[in-house]
C-alpha cells in the first residue's frame, strides 16, 4: 500500500454538518422561545464560518466563539441582548449538535473498505463535547483507531504543533505513509502540508481547481480514496 494511516477530517467529510447543523440550531432556538427561520440558519452558519477561520488563525479562543456566534445572530436580528440568555442558547446547541450523527452519503461503505486496508484517525477542531457525543452514537466509530480533537489537545489544525501531537500517539512514523484527508483548504490541506505530510482535499461539488499547491489529490467520492491508498489512482 502507498499508505498505511489516514488522517481523516470529521465535519463535511465524514458527518453531514449542513444538515447536523440545521437540525441542532432549530432544536436549540424553538427550546429557548425563540422563532427559527431559514433567513436565521443562513446567517449564523455564515457567522459561525467565520468566527472558525478566526479559531484556525489564533484570533479568537474557543470559549469565546462558543458564545460569540450567538451573540453576533441575535444583534443581527435583533433577538436578544441579554448575554446570560445567549449563553443558555449557545448551551443548548452544543449538546444538541452532540446528539446529531448524520453522515454524508457513502460515508459508511467508504470507511468500512478503507479500514480494511488502511489505519483511519479522525483529526478535527470540533468541541470534544460534541465530537465525542456523536462519535459515541455513530456506527462508524469502530473502523476508526483513534480520535484527536483540538479542544483536547490544545492546540488546532492547521498549526503543525497539532500534528506533532497526533505523530506522537499513532504507530505510523514514516510521514510518507501518511495522508490527509478533509474539505477544508485552509484547516485540513494547509495543516497537512505544514506538517509535512501528502494531502487529498475532498471536493464532492468539485469546487477546487487543480492543481494546487495545498492538495497532492482531490477526490469528490471518499471511496475513492482507497485507489490514492493503493497507489492505484488515475
Amino acid at each position: 500500500m502507498k499508505y498505511t494511516t489516514l488522517l481523516m477530517d470529521a465535519d463535511d467529510t465524514i458527518f453531514d454538518f449542513p444538515e447536523c447543523e440545521y437540525n441542532a440550531l432549530k432544536n436549540a432556538f424553538t427550546k429557548n422561545g425563540f422563532d427559527f427561520t431559514q433567513t436565521l440558519y443562513e446567517k449564523f452558519s455564515e457567522i459561525n464560518d467565520s468566527l472558525w477561520k478566526k479559531f484556525e488563525k489564533g484570533e479568537i479562543k474557543r470559549s469565546d466563539l462558543r458564545v460569540e456566534r450567538f451573540k453576533l445572530t441575535c444583534e443581527y436580528f435583533d433577538m436578544c441582548s441579554d448575554i446570560t440568555k445567549i449563553t443558555v442558547l449557545a448551551d443548548t446547541y452544543v449538546n444538541e449538535l452532540s446528539q446529531q450523527a448524520i453522515l454524508i452519503d457513502g460515508a459508511y461503505d467508504a470507511l468500512e473498505k478503507i479500514s480494511r486496508i488502511c489505519d483511519i484517525y479522525i483529526i478535527t477542531n470540533g468541541l470534544s463535547v460534541v465530537q465525542r457525543g456523536r462519535f459515541g452514537k455513530s456506527p462508524v466509530t469502530k473502523f476508526l483507531k483513534d480520535i484527536f480533537i483540538s479542544d483536547e489537545t490544545g492546540v488546532q489544525k492547521p498549526q503543525k504543533e497539532f500534528f506533532d501531537i497526533v505523530f506522537e500517539k499513532i504507530p505510523e512514523k514514516d510521514k510518507s505513509k501518511i495522508l490527509v484527508v478533509g474539505d477544508s483548504l485552509t484547516s485540513d490541506m494547509q495543516g497537512g502540508k505544514n506538517a509535512g505530510l501528502d494531502t487529498c482535499i475532498y471536493d464532492p461539488k468539485n469546487k477546487i481547481s487543480m492543481p494546487n499547491d495545498l492538495c497532492d489529490y482531490k477526490i469528490t467520492s471518499l471511496i475513492d480514496v482507497c485507489n490514492i491508498i493503493k497507489g492505484t489512482e488515475l
